[in-house]
């Protein structure tokens, strides 16, 4: 009897690699799908290396080893005390502790949010962080980065955007061991329920889940407020080859205040923000479609360092001229941002002419898809 199973087994074994050894191992790894069993959660860091804030909230309170360490209702001042976290005078041993909301949302300093708050002590300082469904990240996230008032289908466009970004941070780019994103334009602007309302709330409703992707993976996608007529490549602003972030006209965002812009700016307060002597001149190197770089006098500077030396919201984007009156430079520039991926101007302007959230991301971006990823 030992024999014969012995003989079925070596049979079942024979069997197995004889099917397998007409196939590629290595691309049967490169199609398992690595978003698969992915959970729709988020960690913001809302605050880093604080000594000290502001807590309101009824919540239940949890150690790192998930022990139930009493609970919170009203208003607490957190710090750190003896080298331990301190909750109104109450100390923790513990490097983490949990606040799970019962009836209502916790409040860090002037703002509420959703979802679970973590307080870790990491070298004598506190690191506050938002635990939370992607969806209620993106509720926080859209008012912050698209005008209220704009359509639906645009809030619909911006609600993808934003929910594709935080996946592909979570997935592939986290911010460190603790968070995957940074509440500010590091990532993306993040205030809790600062901004929510109706309509952004209906666009992260209709769009639950919704990301864009190439295969299993979410793409990693760049948006901009306007474009001023043409998109840029991220070969071109990058020199990094990204096949969804091609050049695209855009007729659609001409109603931005800064599809045109104009500035004056005297040689002085130029020298100043250089910190070099009195500018004489100043010329443009463009590439395809915009400013690579700018020479200042004989100095030759990146464009972005140049924006951000003079002012981002002086140099509004990398698509201007130069001229000289006088002893003044006159910057006229096309579009506001770095011109790649999707204009949110444009996708406004669409979004006015009728066109649905799928349409415009697809006018934007090449080769994708928008699926459920949960």
């Amino acid at each position: 009897m030992l024999k014969l199973l012995n003989r079925i087994i070596l049979f079942s074994l024979l069997i197995v690699s004889f099917s397998l050894s007409g196939q590629n191992i290595e691309e049967l790894l490169k199609n398992e799908n690595p978003a698969e069993g992915f959970k729709p959660f988020l960690k913001i860091g809302i605050k880093v290396d604080t000594d000290s804030f502001p807590l309101e909230g009824d919540a239940e309170i949890f150690t790192k080893n998930g022990k139930n360490a009493g609970s919170i209702q009203g208003k607490y001042t957190v710090s750190v005390s003896k080298g331990k976290i301190s909750v109104s005078g109450r100390t923790f041993n513990s490097e983490m502790i949990k606040l799970t909301p019962k009836f209502m949302l916790i409040k860090i300093g002037q703002r509420m949010f959703r979802g679970e708050i973590e307080i870790w002590l990491r070298n004598g300082k506190l690191t506050v962080i938002n635990d939370l469904n992607i969806e209620d990240y993106v509720r926080g996230v859209i008012n912050k980065e698209a005008i209220p008032s704009w359509p639906l289908e645009a809030k619909k466009t911006q609600a993808v955007l934003a929910r594709t970004f935080a996946v592909y941070q979570k997935m592939f780019n986290p911010r460190n061991e603790l968070f995957d994103l940074a509440p500010s334009v590091l990532d993306q602007v993040y205030d809790g329920l600062d901004k929510e309302d109706v309509t952004s709330n209906k666009a992260v409703d209709e769009t639950k889940g919704e990301v864009i992707t190439k295969g299993h993976n979410a793409v990693k996608i760049y948006f901009h407020s306007t474009c001023g007529g043409m998109t840029s490549s991220s070969s071109e602003i990058w020199k990094k080859d990204e096949p969804h972030l091609k050049s695209v006209k855009c007729p659609y965002c001409k109603k931005s205040s800064l599809y045109r812009w104009k500035r004056s700016i005297s040689s002085k307060a130029i020298s100043d923000k250089l910190n070099v002597r009195k500018v004489k001149s100043i010329k443009t190197i463009r590439s395809e479609t915009r400013v690579e770089s700018v020479m200042i006098d004989s100095k030759k500077i990146p464009v972005n360092k140049f924006r951000e030396l003079v002012g981002f919201s002086v140099i509004w984007s990398n698509d201007f001229t130069v001229s000289k009156s006088g002893s003044n430079f006159i910057f006229e520039g096309k579009g506001a941002g770095h011109g790649v991926g999707v204009c949110q101007w444009g996708m406004a302007g669409m979004a006015a002419e009728g066109k649905a959230h799928k349409e415009i991301i697809n006018f934007y971006l090449t080769g994708i898809e928008i699926r459920k990823m949960y």
